[in-house]
């Protein structure tokens, strides 16, 4: 049975430590500049947190979720858009980016899933790749950034599990795999 193209970036699935992922959430406010999609790679530009676009950019998490600064005081209300619950994205043409914050998953001890463009070049655990940096989807919200099936050389992330499921073959089109950040950075909370 083929498998389904239905990239959605980069899915938090467990931590190397055991601990639960969903207690690792930190937030960065977002640079000026770019759209930020759930599960996008992002890294940082200035202090501030941009989809990343680039080989070996320093990965520092991925997003899973936006929130706004409530306009009477300067804490985050939360993963979602006070104004407007239908925002499913950081769309930076219609935000000042200094209200705005991203919610991520830091790198460093996680386990993401995520689906290759096509058919990888010999699937194994260890193996690395590269990525491909496409714009997310305006419509679902969701990343559309996927591991380059064809790269094993300029390395972003390495396989750390096949997942063996029955509607999953890694080594068809559009496989599914378990990676960690080759390049990645760690950010320290602001104080």
């Amino acid at each position: 049975m083929a498998n389904v193209d239905r990239p959605n970036g980069f899915t938090p699935v467990k931590t190397l430590s055991g601990a639960p992922w969903t207690s690792m959430v930190r937030t960065v406010g977002v640079a000026d500049g770019g759209d930020i999609f759930v599960g996008d790679a992002i890294t940082l530009s200035s202090g501030l947190a941009a989809a990343s676009t680039a080989a070996d950019d320093n990965i520092i998490g991925v997003a899973v979720g936006f929130g706004k600064k409530d306009p009477n005081s300067k804490y985050w209300t939360g993963a979602f858009n006070p104004d407007d619950q239908n925002t499913l994205y950081y769309d930076d043409s219609a935000n000042t980016h200094t209200d705005w914050a991203v919610f991520y998953v830091p790198v460093d001890d996680c386990i993401f899933e995520a689906q290759f463009d096509g058919t990888p070049t010999t699937p194994t655990v260890g193996q690395g790749y590269g990525l491909i940096y496409t714009t997310g989807s305006t419509v679902t919200g969701r990343s559309a950034q996927e591991i380059d099936g064809d790269d094993v050389t300029d390395i972003d992330v390495k396989i750390v599990e096949l997942p063996q499921r029955p509607n999953n073959d890694v080594t068809a089109a559009f496989g599914r795999v378990y990676v960690w950040f080759d390049d990645y950075e760690y950010r320290l909370a602001d104080s």
